[in-house]
């Protein structure tokens, strides 16, 4: 096996629209995915596609990510992998003008979304306690994850790029302040630029402000009950949820919770007995025409978590030719199309208008510029 030009570690979401993006300006490009493309915390994303996000930045990626999935047959000649559902977002009291505020905000990006005075005609059934404000965003919705990253794969290939999967590379090798290779069982496999699109395995290849948390999914048979016909983040019950085809809804937990520490080498790929009864019942609380649904399957993954939830993007400070697609915090699924574009372009010296690359960089922590978030913690 030989090296290339640019390597990339990963064959994740991330690291599957980077691949594509060097791959179709001719560069000479490796892919490299340890086990198989999509299979790892991508395979077990919710995959929820909205664009509520805290800053216009953001906003932007993640409209122009949403435009991208809805465009993928177009763009990259595959099966479509976007259902547009729309996306609910319920907010409490407490947080009522603060939605509001970012509402306004992604308004003036161009993101459209609607107030929504009538939930009763939206969601049939619904038990309107301590909702104070609910924004529809009508273009939202969710995709395949697994389907998505393997399209970018596939097409990045037909571009020149050669992608493996199966081929864990070990370590990242580096020699006086520049990165050298990828070592794949014993061989070094040269480059002059590599980027790191890991996930959580991310931070065993180079030292990087990382926590790893175990992140939970159950997905509940709503029959005869229908499932609700769209995607929906309740701030009030602190959870997410979405349909998962006919009659099967797909929960999980949102911010804020409690986390637990995960080793990606090693942790519980079995939800907890206690997690589906509580999303469970956060539920029927809220739709209590589904408190007869069950659960007919788990799924257990990852985040990768950075200190402000944001990814960790671009060029690494000190080490010449290392560059991150990591970090992803949970949300970069549905951002992934536009961090794969930003990313590349700034390995290739190119600056994007609708997103600064070094806002992004790792020195942001040391440097004291952090993004901010609306609401805290994970709702970025």
């Amino acid at each position: 096996m030989t090296g290339a030009s640019v390597i990339v570690v990963g064959g994740g979401i991330l690291g599957a629209t980077t691949f594509w993006e060097l791959a179709r300006e001719d560069l000479d490009v490796l892919l490299l995915e340890a086990g198989s493309f999509g299979g790892g915390s991508t395979a077990r994303s919710a995959a929820i596609v909205r664009c509520h996000y805290s800053n216009p930045e953001v906003v932007r990626m993640a409209v122009r990510s949403r435009d991208a999935l809805r465009q993928l047959p177009l763009r990259l000649d595959c099966e479509p992998v976007y259902r547009r559902t729309g996306w609910l977002f319920l907010v409490d009291a407490h947080d009522a003008e603060l939605a509001v505020a970012n509402v306004a905000m992604q308004d003036e990006e161009g993101l459209e979304s609607v107030d929504v005075e009538d939930l009763q005609a939206m969601l049939p059934g619904i038990d309107g306690s301590g909702i104070a404000y609910a924004v529809y965003e009508p273009e939202s919705g969710y995709a395949d994850p697994v389907a998505t990253t393997v399209a970018y794969i596939a097409a990045g290939r037909r571009a020149g790029g050669v992608a493996r999967d199966h081929t864990r590379v070990d370590e990242i090798e580096i020699g006086a302040d520049r990165v050298r290779g990828a070592r794949v069982g014993g061989e070094l496999l040269e480059c002059d630029a590599l980027v790191l699109a890991a996930g959580p395995w991310s931070g065993k290849l180079h030292e990087l402000p990382l926590e790893i948390t175990r992140e939970q999914d159950v997905v509940f048979e709503t029959a005869p009950e229908a499932t609700i016909p769209f995607a929906v983040s309740s701030q009030i019950d602190r959870v997410y949820m979405r349909p998962d085809g006919d009659g099967r809804l797909l929960v999980g937990r949102g911010f804020p919770k409690d986390y637990e520490r995960a080793d990606p080498d090693g942790y519980d790929e079995k939800v907890d007995a206690g997690f589906e009864r509580d999303v469970h019942h956060r539920v029927a609380a809220r739709l209590p025409r589904l408190a007869n649904m069950r659960a007919v399957e788990g799924r257990v993954g990852l985040y990768d978590v950075t200190p402000d939830w944001h990814p960790l993007l671009g060029p690494v400070p000190g080490v010449e030719g290392l560059h991150l697609a990591t970090g992803g915090s949970g949300h970069c699924f549905k951002l992934g199309p536009a961090i794969g574009e930003l990313v590349a372009n700034g390995l290739l010296g190119r600056k994007l208008k609708h997103a600064d690359l070094d806002h992004f960089s790792v020195a942001r922590f040391a440097e004291d510029r952090e993004l901010r978030s609306t609401y805290g913690g994970n709702r970025a």
